[in-house]
């Protein structure tokens, strides 16, 4: 253990000190007050929390303090950030963290110790993560005369911007800027340098769990985060008067498959009417306008006249005429049938890419009917259609689960009907 604080420590005085001749400059650690913190009521929909990362954002030889020596504790040099932007992946800020949470009944989640991926993960609705652009520490070494730079004392101030991001929303959904402090009141200890700034996170998270939404959020277990968002549409009826729709055959389907442009991203869509595409609200987000792109290279502007964020689906309108769409239909299929995936994995100059898997279950979700299948898609597929043997759009695809990077063949698609339903358009 001896050995390890050791190396510890040094790591540490290596990663934020700058050893100036001369006097340092002692920084001014301001003093922050605990916010009152009620225990949560923890119930079973209570959504678990796992904390992803911490990032230090300071500037290369950004002064952050002083270090100092002797029983006075007179400064004796600057410390200074050496490490600019840095990711922290320390397991003595993640259970800081989880102490401070479970200590007011959060449920947490994520073994820091686990050397592979730890399957508690998957069970996490919230994940936080933390960006320290600000940090203040003076720390002292009484026996720094000696050559004894193992037992320490010190006080340091932190400034922690949260970000809080919902799995079930797939965006941030708050964010908020907490302070921590402390000042060791007692003698110096082994390893106090790391203890001054450790503290001053564990009250920064403190003030985290004292922020009202933070809680609302983490309360509301089972439900949206985000308020949903409707977006009325205009002329959202499905009129296929001067379109063919769309046969069995696979080689035909590319033609009413798209491709949908919006910020630096694309995902998938599919043609239901004579000029409406069908896509996932996380594709088009709050644009009001998307570039789409027909397999044939073709780039046209549609504009979004219908979207629910809380379906995950939107409805793009294109100026004209398209000359072909696909069926959809009003039923789930059955489990163990066969069906194919159509969209634009991962890069667009894969479109049209067709997957085909079956249907392995119909789940029910937040009160939200989903179809599971092994069909294969990966992001850039987002949008597109889930069709039958028939060429019959069934469903739309909207997620999948990874572990680091690779799918995991269990893929979920919104039924086409209940997509519809939401944005109010009758079949």
């Amino acid at each position: 253990m001896g050995r390890t604080m050791t190396i510890k420590r040094l790591a540490f005085v290596a990663m934020i000190s700058g050893l100036l001749a001369g006097c340092g400059t002692s920084a001014t650690i301001k003093k922050v007050e605990d916010q009152q913190v009620d225990d949560l009521k923890a119930s079973a929909t209570t959504k678990p929390v796992q904390l992803t990362k911490v990032v230090v954002k300071l500037k290369r030889g950004e002064h952050v303090g002083a270090w100092e020596a002797g029983i006075l504790c007179i400064p004796h040099g600057d410390l200074s950030w050496k490490g600019g932007r840095l990711n922290i992946e320390s397991e003595e800020f993640t259970e800081a963290f989880k102490e401070e949470l479970e200590k007011h009944s959060f449920k947490t989640v994520g073994d820091s110790n686990a050397l592979f991926d730890d399957p508690s993960t998957w069970k996490s609705e919230i994940l936080v993560a933390g960006m320290i652009n600000e940090l203040k520490a003076n720390i002292c070494y009484p026996m720094a005369g000696f050559g004894n730079f193992s037992n320490s004392k010190g006080k340091a101030f932190i400034k922690v911007d949260w970000q809080v991001y919902s799995i079930l929303d797939r965006s941030v959904v708050h964010t908020v800027s907490t302070e921590g402090a402390y000042q060791s009141d007692s003698g110096p200890v082994d390893g106090g340098d790391s203890v001054a700034v450790l503290n001053a996170f564990s009250q920064a998270t403190r003030n985290l769990l004292a922020d009202s939404t933070f809680r609302e959020i983490v309360s509301r277990g089972g439900e949206s985060v985000k308020k949903t968002t409707i977006k009325a549409g205009e002329n959202t009826i499905l009129r296929t008067e001067s379109s063919k729709s769309i046969g069995s055959e696979p080689k035909e389907w590319a033609d009413a498959v798209v491709t949908v442009f919006a910020g630096r991203g694309h995902g998938s869509g599919f043609v239901i009417a004579d000029n409406l595409i069908l896509t996932n609200h996380h594709v088009v987000s709050e644009s009001n306008s998307v570039a789409i792109q027909f397999n044939s290279g073709l780039r046209l502007i549609g504009k979004v006249i219908a979207s629910n964020s809380g379906r995950d689906v939107a409805v793009v309108r294109i100026d004209g005429a398209m000359p072909k769409h696909f069926r959809l239909s009003k039923s789930i299929p059955a489990v163990g049938s066969e069906v194919y995936a159509i969209g634009s994995p991962r890069n667009e100059k894969f479109h049209s890419t067709v997957s085909k898997g079956i249907v392995s279950g119909v789940r029910n979700e937040h009160n939200k009917f989903f179809i599971q299948s092994d069909v294969n898609i990966l992001p850039g597929n987002s949008g597109g259609p889930l069709v039958d043997k028939t060429g019959t759009v069934v469903g739309v695809a909207v997620s999948g689960m990874f572990i680091n990077d690779a799918p995991q063949g269990i893929n979920f698609f919104i039924p086409v009907s209940d997509a519809l339903q939401s944005l109010g358009m009758a079949m």
